[in-house]
C-alpha cells in the first residue's frame, strides 16, 4: 500500500514540473515558418505540443500552419 502512495505523488511531482515548464515556455514568442509571424502560445496549448529542439508542432494564429520555432529569449 506505501508503495502506491509514493508512485502517486512521484506522479504528481512530475505533472506539476511539466505544468511549469509551459508556463514558464508561454512567455517567449514563437514564430511561423510558413508567413513569420510572431506571436505567443497559451500554457496548455505547448504542455502537449510535439516539438525537437527550437521546433515546435503548434497551429499559427494567423496563416493555420502548423510548425513554428521558438525565438530566442534574449532577442524578445
Amino acid at each position: 500500500m506505501e508503495w502506491i502512495i509514493v508512485t502517486v505523488i512521484v506522479i504528481l511531482a512530475a505533472l506539476i514540473a511539466c505544468i511549469l515548464w509551459a508556463m514558464q515556455l508561454s512567455k517567449r514568442s514563437f514564430q511561423c515558418k510558413s508567413c513569420s509571424k510572431e506571436f505567443k502560445v497559451k500554457w496548455n496549448k505547448l504542455l502537449f505540443a510535439i516539438h525537437s529542439d527550437e521546433y515546435y508542432e503548434i497551429k499559427c494564429p494567423f496563416c493555420g500552419n502548423k510548425g513554428c520555432i521558438e525565438k530566442d529569449a534574449k532577442e524578445s
